[in-house]
């Protein structure tokens, strides 16, 4: 993989999660019958339909990547439901190869609905919908052990609360500072990459009036700041265009670990999974010339030139 695109993503210091949790009911001191002498208890509430949401506007992304590929053109493609999501306007003309397409990529995971004036409604399968919520439990449960790892908390509790269910039962023996450990417990962080529609501009305003006042549909400005600053400089804000949905994002990682960038800077070196490096092949295969936001809770820290597919890891 070329050195443009082997970043270290800097400044990111925590570990990407891709649950976001609210603490019910509010944090109180655990019973005396627990025989932990003093402690917190929190159950926590994962919010397992943003898993299903984002596979969702993955999913959609990637069928309109492939469909602007094979020139196969549609309507509108949106969400309905964080499970759910249609396509209008696809032509008679085209209507069998967008069928074979759409089945190609999303048979494994969507049900397929066929509708009046070329419309088609997909829906996540029960099965990968349960899948989904599991996998973001489990993934919830990573990330709060390593958040209570922190604090240093001789024996602490990180389990279930019950089988098959969406809450996580924390218990830590000793901690008074309860406003410290709920912060880091809950404390998170959503990677995105998404390609650079139009900037890095100065201003925001400046984007706006070159599209007429208005952000194009589909798309958003986010900022961030300039990556190619030289060490030691004081970094510029800049505004980007991006499209709303990431076609890869944290889900797709196989590991983060911490590391030094070439400006010996704290940094996060990370690889993908199977389905991760394939959607960032496609992706990068796809945009060769432009620009990759890295984008960290909707604030981008870096923007690099794609000069290659990539398919691996930076």
């Amino acid at each position: 993989m070329q050195t443009n695109l082997r970043w270290k993503i800097i400044t990111i210091l925590g570990v990407v999660a891709l649950a976001v949790w609210s603490v019910y009911p509010p944090e109180e001191k655990v019973r005396l019958g627990l025989d932990l002498k003093g402690g917190v208890h929190m159950v926590l509430r994962v919010q397992t339909d943003d898993a299903l949401r984002l596979e969702t506007e993955s999913s959609q992304e990637r069928l309109r990547s492939i469909l602007l590929a094979q020139n196969i053109v549609v309507g509108e493609i949106a969400s309905d439901s964080a499970s759910r999501f249609h396509v209008e306007g696809v032509s008679t003309e085209q209507d069998a190869e967008f069928r074979r397409v759409a089945d190609e990529q999303l048979q494994a995971l969507f049900t397929r609905e066929s509708g009046a004036g070329g419309r088609y409604a997909f829906e996540l399968r029960p099965n990968m919908a349960v899948s989904l919520r599991e996998e973001a439990v489990r993934q919830a449960l990573q990330t709060i052990e390593r958040r209570v790892n922190e604090l240093g908390v001789a024996e602490p509790i990180v389990a279930p609360h019950s089988v098959g269910g969406d809450q996580i039962l924390v218990q830590l023996p000793g901690v008074t500072d309860i406003a410290r450990a709920k912060e880091i417990i809950r404390s998170t962080a959503l990677l995105e990459f998404k390609i650079v529609e139009q900037g890095p501009s100065a201003t925001r305003q400046a984007l706006l009036q070159a599209n007429g006042g208005v952000v194009p549909a589909g798309m958003e400005i986010i900022s961030g700041v300039d990556g190619t600053v030289s060490p030691g400089a004081m970094p510029q804000n800049l505004f980007y265009i991006v499209r709303q949905v990431a076609p890869v994002s944290g889900r797709d990682l196989r590991n983060a670990r911490p590391t030094l960038s070439e400006n010996n800077l704290p940094a996060v070196s990370f690889s993908l999974n199977r389905e991760g490096a394939r959607k960032f092949g496609d992706v990068t295969g796809q945009n060769v010339g432009r620009q990759l936001a890295i984008i960290l809770d909707g604030r981008v820290y870096s923007a690099p030139m794609i000069n290659s597919r990539i398919t691996d890891e930076g």
